[in-house]
């Protein structure tokens, strides 16, 4: 046999399919040019209303703008306004935004400086008076009851979720102290120290009032630990301190609160309340001096 019978086509030998490749003028086409561009690579088109890749050519694509999976996503986009033609919206957005962020300041500035709620009334009937062409101003609307709602349900509640973030991811020390209102409930207070990165400041921060059935070592030490277990607080790992006053619920030898958390978080350091110990002092020392020098001292 010749060499040139082995050169020819064998019989039964299958022809390669052939591939078209994206081309560049078909983003021209007024029919594709809103949707159509290259996809992932050059034997893939992408359509920019179904969000997907396809395979093949110029009969491919004309397939895919008939479907019925196409018409109805363009029909959603053709409905959509254009963002060059929201920009009244933007504004809008914008302006209310710095109307609530005004808001929250003054609910800030009251709250920090211990101002009554009830000034909020006058303050911003003051602001509007003093600033007329201030839209801003003029739109705020934040008097007693809306500013009080701002302080309880907004910044208090942001700086309390605030605090248990940094007490579920640093070291932090409790101090506690039990107190009856006037209507004969026990409440617990509970304040974390702890250390600030951003200007290494050891910081109080008051964290919680807690409202309790009995004041005994059990049901307070209960009740710290029910706290950190539902917020997610690793206190065995990160709780390093303990203070409060020296009563023996507190800080007895045999059985209080103290006792508990040294037996629940080992190596924890425990500190009587100095301001506590000051007093109990003084109040001692009183009892030594006659009546009338602390009267002239009380009253002078």
């Amino acid at each position: 046999m010749s060499s040139s019978d082995d050169e020819g086509p064998k019989l039964g030998s299958k022809k390669k399919p052939y591939t078209p490749k994206f081309k560049e003028e078909w983003k021209k086409h007024p029919e594709f040019a809103s949707w159509l561009c290259k996809g992932k690579t050059d034997t893939f088109f992408h359509c920019n209303v179904c969000f997907n890749d396809y395979l093949g050519g110029l009969s491919a694509i004309k397939r895919h703008s008939k479907s019925d999976k196409h018409r109805n996503n363009s029909k959603s986009v053709s409905v959509s306004n254009p963002i060059n033609k929201m920009q009244k919206l933007v504004q809008h957005t914008s302006h209310e935004y710095q109307i609530k962020q005004a808001e929250i300041k003054l609910a800030m500035f009251i709250a920090e400086h211990n101002i009554a709620f009830q000034t909020s009334n006058h303050v911003v009937s003051l602001f509007k008076s003093m600033c007329p062409d201030s839209s801003v101003l003029q739109g705020i609307s934040c008097n007693r009851t809306k500013n009080t709602s701002i302080v309880n349900n907004v910044i208090g509640q942001y700086e309390f979720e605030y605090l248990l973030e940094i007490m579920r991811s640093q070291k932090f020390s409790i101090l506690i102290d039990e107190s009856t209102d006037h209507s004969s409930v026990k409440h617990l207070a509970i304040i974390v120290r702890i250390l600030d990165y951003s200007n290494y400041v050891v910081r109080d921060n008051f964290l919680c009032l807690l409202q309790i059935t009995s004041a005994t070592a059990v049901n307070i030490f209960e009740k710290i630990k029910t706290f950190f277990t539902e917020h997610n607080i690793p206190y065995q790992k990160n709780l390093v301190g303990f203070a409060s006053d020296g009563a023996n619920t507190m800080f007895g030898n045999r059985h209080s609160v103290k006792t508990l958390l040294e037996e629940d978080v080992p190596g924890i350091f425990v500190m009587k309340c100095i301001c506590h110990s000051l007093a109990l002092c003084a109040s001692y020392a009183c009892v030594k001096i006659p009546n009338n020098i602390e009267e002239l001292v009380r009253y002078l």
